[in-house]
């Protein structure tokens, strides 16, 4: 017979001050979605003693999804986040594989341009960046949204870190075999950097679909107006009641907060990756 293992009070009130922190953290989201069920007159003179809704109804949904379509702005986020989440993974692999595993002149130089770029905030570069996508006559397309940011410095960095980590034995050993660098990328160390690669995925979803100022800039037609446009563009005019705005709002953050709470663990392991070795 198994012993039955008895929780410490500190380790039950640990749990009950971690709970707590949570829900008052998570507040705002709950009472979001609680709210969006309610009807724009009754949410106006709403008090704390009418927190749930009297007459629960789905009409702001309906509004935000089909009068709106807001599910066409979210269709044009996701793919933002494809093209850009597959372009980094891929880039951003190969670059940090070549700044570790190869030895070529100016080496060293490269990698601190990549540092460089790290450090220098994206609103420094908007106005150029929007020169040049104009210029190419590449508003009001994906392309234009996606061009500037198919790879970066950090998703570099993050990688570099992680390939550093992996012997170089192994990758003597693979030489030894007759496996070439890039079949030693492809069969060993991409595999092996799944945990990072889903973290900068994820760190790339985040960013991307939070992204407002340069769609802003870069869009002007209703057809590819992102899903953050798409909130904005409920704040106004006939559209700006609260109900409807939190309505959307509720169906704005589920996406994001679905893919953290499936990805958080690759997330903290990917960031740690690499940790002591540099």
């Amino acid at each position: 017979m198994k012993a039955v293992r008895i929780k410490k009070p500190g380790t039950i009130v640990s749990y009950i001050v971690k709970i707590l922190a949570g829900l008052i953290f998570t507040s705002p989201i709950i009472i979001c979605f609680i709210y969006s069920f309610k009807p724009n007159g009754e949410l106006l003179v709403s008090t704390l003693g009418t927190f749930f809704p009297k007459s629960p109804t789905l009409e702001n949904f309906w509004y935000v999804l089909f009068k709106v379509k807001m599910q066409k702005y979210l269709v044009n986020t996701f793919i933002q986040c494809f093209s850009v989440i597959v372009c980094q993974l891929a880039f951003c692999s190969m670059a940090a594989y070549a700044m570790v595993f190869y030895r070529f002149r100016g080496k060293r130089f490269l990698w601190s341009l990549v540092l460089a770029s790290v450090m220098i905030p994206g609103d420094v570069i908007v106005i150029s960046n929007y020169i040049q996508i104009q210029h190419w006559h590449l508003t009001n397309t994906h392309l234009g949204m996606a061009l500037p940011y198919l790879v970066g410095g950090m998703g570099i960095f993050l990688m570099r870190q992680f390939f550093l980590t992996i012997p170089r034995e192994l990758s003597e050993a693979a030489e030894i075999d007759g496996c070439s660098k890039l079949g030693f990328m492809w069969r060993v160390a991409v595999p092996l950097s799944i945990p990072s690669m889903a973290s900068l995925a994820i760190y790339e979803f985040i960013a991307i679909y939070n992204r407002y100022f340069w769609p802003l800039l870069v869009v002007d037609k209703d057809r590819m107006r992102t899903i953050q446009l798409g909130m904005a563009y409920l704040e106004g005019g006939e559209n700006g009641k609260v109900a409807y705005i939190l309505a959307g709002a509720s169906f704005c953050v589920i996406p994001a907060v679905i893919v953290f709470i499936f990805g958080q663990k690759f997330l903290v392991k990917g960031m740690t990756a690499g940790a002591v070795k540099g």
